[in-house]
């Protein structure tokens, strides 16, 4: 009996200990974890801005044939063969 009533006491003791801890703890935990993502998001935005940015008169390129034809073959895996099928 007295051994029921200590597990009774302890599941009690700790079901307390641990709503005060998360009470305190859970908000820092979640605040640095969203101050993380916040900021980033902020180094991504930063990021995707400068690359956007062009300098005036500057020409770039964006599309080379010869190296989508080489990428193209590439992703293939090589050539088609045909093949007969044996019954």
């Amino acid at each position: 009996m007295i051994m029921l009533f200590r597990v009774i006491i302890y599941t009690i003791l700790i079901y307390y200990v641990f709503k005060l801890v998360f009470r305190y703890l859970m908000p820092l935990f979640i605040s640095k974890q969203a101050r993380k993502m916040q900021k980033r998001q902020e180094n991504a935005h930063e990021e995707y801005i400068n690359r956007k940015k062009k300098e005036e008169g500057k020409v770039t390129v964006e599309y080379d044939p010869e190296k989508q034809k080489r990428n193209d073959k590439d992703s293939h895996g090589g050539e088609y063969v045909d093949y007969e099928e044996i019954k």
